[in-house]
């Protein structure tokens, strides 16, 4: 039979007992160090040197906060690398921060245009008097051509210069690169042929050869030649060739014309092919030109002329064709009442003196409208190359002519 007074004692025991286990466990877990998940026992002697520079750096930055006198000084804030191949690693270039003040210079890296630029500072404290490299690192990507420019900023505690731009730039080596800005934008004339040339070059392989050329038409023949060593100095390339285009328009061709040429080029180191496409471009003129005083951008203007009147017109037509046209024809005039003579002129090549005169049977007549007055004229070997040119102007009766105008 259990007491009152025996059941007090025994909760009292317990609860002394209970008292000196969370005792025991309090003082068991403030003298207790548990290792540091992932750091094996060997290295655990490194990880705390680590744990223990972090936390002085960290005193030492926080300090270097409360400077109220430190000054930023640099004496470069830009760097050119110059040619890099594609794929370069860790192009690097430091750039150096003096501290001219009187308290500590925190440095802090704020980030760059591109993340393939870093900015790297071992040493973000700079006492008074001394200096630290700010490394900057480019990596090159592998399809990274022609020029690059990147910049990288880093704060300072100077209130007089809170940030720091430092820029690098440079160009990064053509795998392949094509000067074909002649290829574009020609100027021609039918059945005269266009010729024009391009500089195909490589700036990273050391040599290379033009396997074949394609062409989209016939109308284009390329011819292709090493480029001499003083070439490839100007272009600071190592291999290159240069071709030689001409492009022949069909004889009844005129206007705009776009053609290709894409050429198969071989590494002989690497043996990598590649196709590159040159465009070719530009536009075939007319293949005859009129030319001379009297004409203007609408033609000739024969003005109001009566019938019987002698009065003569003359201007100059050409042919723009590199073989000779030793004859040439009026295939049509209007209107009738019109007639043209053809004189060649011996001094200048493929040119022909046209003269213009009323025929005895002119009847009155206006044309001042498109297609009413014209000239057409070819070249009598060849049909297809001709042109014809407005006339406009009025044939009157005599007794017309003081009534115009009215």
């Amino acid at each position: 039979m259990f007491s009152l007074r025996s059941t007090g004692l025994r909760i009292a025991i317990g609860g002394l007992a209970l008292v000196t286990v969370f005792g025991l466990a309090i003082a068991l877990g403030s003298v207790t160090k548990y290792k540091p998940y992932g750091v094996p026992d060997h290295r655990r002697a490194e990880y705390d040197a680590i744990l223990a520079k972090l936390a002085a750096e960290a005193k030492e930055i926080a300090e270097a906060k409360k400077s109220k006198n430190p000054v930023a000084k640099v004496e470069q804030t830009e760097f050119d690398f110059g040619l890099l191949d594609p794929g370069t690693q860790g192009a690097t270039h430091d750039f150096v921060i003096y501290n001219d003040g009187q308290d500590e210079l925190l440095l802090t890296s704020a980030g760059s245009s591109c993340k393939c630029t870093v900015a790297k500072i071992e040493d973000r404290i700079v006492p008074p008097g001394e200096s630290r490299p700010v490394t900057l690192v480019w990596n090159v990507g592998e399809d990274v051509s022609d020029q690059y420019e990147q910049v990288a900023i880093i704060e300072t505690n100077d209130p007089r210069k809170p940030s720091i731009e430092f820029t690098v730039r440079g160009k990064v080596r053509s795998a392949w690169a094509v000067n074909s800005d002649a290829l574009i934008h020609l100027k021609g004339s039918a059945d005269k042929p266009i010729e024009a040339s391009c500089v195909l070059y490589s700036q990273v392989f050391d040599d290379f050869v033009i396997l074949e050329t394609e062409t989209s038409s016939g109308a284009i023949e390329v011819a292709t030649e090493p480029l001499l060593p003083l070439d490839l100095h100007s272009l600071q390339g190592r291999c290159g060739y240069k071709l030689n285009v001409k492009y022949r328009s069909p004889t009844h061709r005129t206007g705009a014309f776009q053609e290709n040429i894409r050429v198969c080029v071989l590494d002989t180191q690497t043996t990598q092919t590649e196709w590159i496409d040159l465009p070719v471009s530009g536009t075939i003129g007319k293949p005859l030109v009129f030319h001379g005083p009297e004409l203007d951008s609408q033609g000739l203007d024969l003005g109001t002329v009566e019938v019987g009147d002698p009065k003569e017109w003359s201007f100059f037509v050409r042919f723009r064709t590199e073989t000779s046209v030793t004859e040439a024809m009026v295939t049509d005039i209007a209107p009738l009442g019109l007639t043209a003579v053809l004189e060649p002129v011996t001094r200048i090549k493929n040119t022909f003196r046209v003269t213009i005169k009323l025929a005895e049977d002119a009847k009155p007549h206006r044309f001042y409208f498109d297609r009413q007055g014209y000239i057409e004229i070819a070249n009598k070997a060849n049909p297809e190359q001709s042109d014809w040119m407005p006339l406009a102007g009025q044939i009157i009766t005599p007794a017309a002519k003081g009534l115009v105008g009215r």
